[in-house]
């Protein structure tokens, strides 16, 4: 009796362990500026089991549109499915086929920090890599020419008058 206690108790322990969930929250990433966008690549590894994934990264906290995406390639031994994805809370698009498993979006407008989160259930060892960016509206050289010569205009018309 008390062999069939231990080896239940074991087989118990084994599926716990199996449906646990593993959580990985990343540190704060600040993300590079290069030519007007900014831009950072994330990735995690999990073993067999559920998790949530969240990433947060900063940048010049502007308004702007966001585009990015995250992707696991199945192999032989190992797979992701995801089940959801958010960006600062707005749900994201999730596809899981065939050997692929993919986040993605697109034109998405943000400001400030910036959090992903992505749920889904990993397969043996597996990973999954990908990336974001911001673009940033930034006015371009002729607004700034534009905002110069009327202000130009607007002093030389506020001295015609003084002067009359």
């Amino acid at each position: 009796m008390k062999l069939q206690s231990i080896v239940l108790a074991a087989l118990l322990s084994t599926a716990v362990g199996g449906a646990m969930a593993e959580d990985y929250t990343a540190p704060t990433a600040a993300m590079s500026l290069e030519d007007g966008n900014y831009s950072a690549g994330f990735n995690a590894t999990h073993s067999t089991g559920l998790f949530t994934d969240t990433f947060t990264f900063s940048y010049s906290g502007l308004p702007g549109e966001a585009v990015g995406f995250a992707a696991n390639f199945k192999n032989k031994k190992s797979d992701i499915n995801f089940f959801s994805a958010t960006l600062n809370g707005k749900d994201l698009g999730v596809l899981n086929f065939g050997s692929d498993s993919k986040v993605f979006f697109e034109e998405l407008p943000v400001s400030g920090l910036l959090t992903l989160v992505i749920k889904g259930e990993a397969f043996g060892s597996a990973s999954y890599a990908g990336t974001i960016d911001v673009t940033s509206a930034v006015p371009e050289p002729t607004t700034y020419g534009m905002l110069m010569g009327g202000l130009g205009v607007m002093a030389f018309l506020a001295r015609r008058r003084k002067q009359a």
